[in-house]
């Protein structure tokens, strides 16, 4: 028989959502991110990892970013956690497969990381019974319909709206893809990041905002999870 490995942690209390560490990566549909964003104590910062994308390296240099190897970045992050006793949450598993398939403390981190998404369904059914309704409601048509089904109704953004989080005007679903393929071509092509037009550096800042945006709704998310609020008296 093949012993399964024990999965991530499932629970989170308030204190732990309040300290916890939010992050985010950022990237391509394949390959390892290319930056992160992590929400702690009321602040962000990004990281972008210059091993893995050294064309961003301009463009984080410009908006005075912090740049490191990508096993450097996990290992801080892992050895921050247990030190200073805090969980890692990510809006999925693919937060916690990163450092899994770059062989980084995965074992350290198991139990200190928390994927949200499974929390926020259960708050959503909890305080929101409605909204969940709909959402099941729509998934049940696009399946019965042959459609896509995927994360429909259960997006970071989805559940934003439900505690009437802020959100950038830039934010687009779907978009920090094509946008920071567009800033590293530019940067390939011009060199130095004063080069670029204004576009390329317009999508660049959206990229971080929209990573901000992220780290930032999954922190009130999970606090909401862990108190059961309903949103409303979420402010920050």
């Amino acid at each position: 028989m093949t012993d399964r490995k024990p999965r991530v942690r499932s629970k989170l209390d308030r204190t732990e959502a309040a300290r916890a560490l939010h992050l985010d990566f950022e990237g391509f549909a394949k390959g390892p991110p290319v930056f992160a964003g992590i929400r702690v104590d009321d602040g962000w910062s990004a990281t972008v990892f210059g091993d893995v994308a050294p064309g961003l390296v301009p463009a984080a240099d410009a908006k005075g970013l912090v740049v490191a190897n990508l096993d450097a970045f996990l290992r801080e992050t892992v050895d921050r956690a247990v030190t200073e006793h805090r969980v890692v949450t990510g809006f999925s598993m693919r937060e916690f497969q990163v450092f899994e398939e770059r062989g980084v403390f995965p074992e350290d981190l198991r139990p200190r990381f928390v994927n949200i998404l499974p929390l926020a369904r259960r708050w959503r059914r909890e305080v929101h019974p409605d909204a969940d309704s709909r959402v099941q409601v729509a998934r049940s048509r696009r399946r019965r319909t042959g459609r896509w089904v995927g994360g429909h109704g259960n997006t970071l953004l989805d559940f934003a709206r439900l505690l009437s989080a802020p959100s950038p005007v830039s934010y687009g679903r779907g978009c920090t893809t094509s946008r920071l393929r567009h800033v590293m071509t530019q940067v390939e092509r011009r060199g130095d990041f004063s080069r670029l037009t204004p576009t390329a550096k317009r999508k660049w800042t959206h990229v971080l905002r929209h990573n901000e945006a992220d780290c930032l709704w999954s922190s009130l998310l999970a606090e909401a999870a862990a108190s059961g609020d309903s949103g409303a008296e979420v402010g920050r």
